[in-house]
């Protein structure tokens, strides 16, 4: 399937300083798949290496990042340097467009995406700790908003293979998610399994969204 079929732009006439501007474009959307690997990273590798019994296949991704988690302390930075490239993508695919009101409303989510990462830090969850959970589910929900928010008007941005991708990814992230917030307190393979499936196909996402972009010069909506 072709991922990245003629969207409705037109190349816009190279503004002075184009070749700067462009290079800090490609760095801003490389930033994207970037921070997909740096999660993946902290999360199934560092996280849950440093938490002896943990289960990779029936455990959540959110136990490894809680309060009181074994690995917490040790990906924190890593967790940071996560969120500073997700909104550096999200401000690569902002500069990406010039008229292409769908697609720039989609980069302007994941900017919020990205900072909601940090306005989500002050309501983590606690390991043992129930009172901890309302809260955090109000704070989840409203990232998981802006995130099918941002994949909606980024699939409006586009024609073609772009547009299928990124409706696809959005039904398989929702519908797994759900699955495994129903399989949940767990520990069982549908929880474990269901959320990497959801999160995963978020990250794969972000990265197929900036190889999209990447040799696209600005453009404006046709």
């Amino acid at each position: 399937m072709s991922i990245d079929n003629r969207p409705p732009q037109r190349p816009s006439a190279p503004p002075r300083g184009a070749p700067h501007q462009e290079t800090l474009r490609r760095v801003l959307l490389a930033a994207g798949p970037l921070s997909s690997l740096v999660y993946v990273v902290a999360t199934d590798v560092v996280a849950a290496s440093l938490w002896p019994g943990y289960r990779r296949t029936e455990q959540m991704v959110s136990e490894l990042l809680a309060v009181g988690s074994p690995g917490r302390d040790a990906i924190t930075p890593l967790l940071w340097l996560y969120t500073l490239l997700f909104i550096a993508f999200g401000a690569g695919v902002w500069t990406s467009t010039r008229g292409n009101r769908a697609l720039r409303i989609g980069g302007g989510l994941l900017i919020a995406y990205g900072l909601w990462n940090i306005a989500g830090g002050f309501f983590p969850l606690r390991l043992g700790d129930e009172s901890s959970i309302p809260l955090h589910i109000v704070a989840t929900n409203v990232q998981l908003a802006l995130m099918v928010a941002a994949m909606c008007f980024v699939a409006a941005g586009f024609h073609g293979g772009m547009r299928w991708y990124s409706i696809i990814s959005l039904a398989v992230s929702a519908v797994m998610g759900m699955v495994a917030f129903m399989a949940a307190p767990g520990p069982n393979l549908i929880l474990g399994i269901g959320e990497r499936i959801s999160i995963g196909a978020f990250l794969l996402w972000v990265a197929i969204l900036a190889v999209a972009l990447w040799k696209r010069p600005t453009f404006s909506k046709g």
